[in-house]
């Protein structure tokens, strides 16, 4: 084993001691400053960070699963990317686009007989590119010594995040929202960790002496459609259920330091885990039973019986819309 790698993994094996810091808590946290891991889900980023493979994370939406992404840049000190993959997503989108309106534009603005910019200065990399070989994806794939006149700069995701690693930990959210096409486009390129840029006959290769750190690339599904079998066989799979009580009672104390403050707020939080944890019949995601004790906190005792039933009914049990999608995990 490197010397590297080992520490990585030593790093890894250390997430659940380290000092986290939350800041005020509005909507779905991503900027992996707060995170609470499980033993299981340290193992599973061990192993993908040894084996190079994908990490899929499958579960319920609001399990915490897109969190874990950010969390794990900051632990590794690594840069971080994410894709939010859509209906209309294309595996291309994340490997790299031509910028064809620029070259257009370049191409009337020149004067007779002025040779156009190469092609390569209207390349655009994607996610996956950057992930792989950010020093190629700074000059659009042109060569090492050649003139680049549009250089640019990995996207940040984190802003207030100044990674000293050398690695990138790559977020592709929500796959299961795109067709088993576009799975399928992104077998070579996630298995083998390189593909072929056609635009410019270049070839982007994680592994090789000018791109020598492995990124670590985690995928969530909320299990709305199958994954190709092919594209799960590439991956290390953890599958990532909805809390128990105990659990989401260590959840809200970590976003919520004034919880374990006060005995009153912990009786409080403790009664509303029972009720709305996995094994509960009317259990809520983690990310609604942390609005929910947004709410409790702000409002304090001020709501009555009455009004709080509403308050549950708004943020967690949403019966008249919700789909019993939580029955299969």
């Amino acid at each position: 084993m490197s010397p590297e790698l080992a520490a990585l993994l030593s790093a890894v094996a250390d997430m659940a001691n380290v000092p986290q810091h939350p800041q005020p808590r509005k909507g779905d946290r991503r900027d992996g400053s707060v995170y609470s891991p499980t033993p299981e889900i340290i193992t599973a980023v061990q192993v993908a960070l040894i084996t190079g493979r994908p990490l899929l994370l499958a579960g319920p939406p609001g399990c915490g699963k897109s969190s874990l992404a950010g969390f794990v840049a900051r632990i590794l000190d690594f840069a971080y990317l994410e894709f939010v993959v859509t209906d209309e997503s294309s595996p291309q989108d994340l490997l790299w686009n031509v910028d064809v309106i620029a070259r257009l534009r370049d191409a009337q603005l020149a004067t007779v007989g002025e040779q156009i910019s190469p092609l390569h200065n209207y390349i655009d990399p994607g996610p996956l590119w950057w992930a792989l070989d950010p020093a190629s994806a700074a000059r659009r794939g042109a060569a090492e010594d050649a003139a680049v006149s549009r250089p640019c700069s990995m996207p940040v995701y984190l802003k207030d995040y100044e990674p000293q690693g050398a690695g990138t930990v790559l977020l592709i959210d929500e796959i299961d929202k795109a067709e088993s096409s576009f799975c399928n486009g992104l077998l070579v390129p996630l298995g083998s960790r390189q593909f072929h840029v056609t635009d410019i006959d270049e070839t982007v290769e994680n592994g090789s002496d000018r791109a020598p750190e492995s990124p670590l690339v985690i995928i969530t599904t909320n299990g709305e459609r199958d994954l190709p079998d092919a594209f799960v066989r590439r991956c290390v799979v953890l599958a990532v259920e909805g809390p128990d009580a105990e659990r989401l009672e260590e959840i809200a104390r970590l976003h919520f330091p004034a919880v374990s403050q006060d005995s009153g707020l912990s009786a409080r939080v403790q009664e509303l885990a029972s009720r709305f944890a996995k094994s509960a019949k009317d259990h809520a995601s983690t990310a609604e039973f942390l609005d929910l004790i947004s709410v409790m906190l702000t409002l304090g005792d001020d709501s009555d019986r009455e009004q709080w039933q509403l308050i549950e009914r708004l943020v967690v049990e949403k019966s008249s819309v919700r789909r019993n999608l939580f029955t299969s995990w």
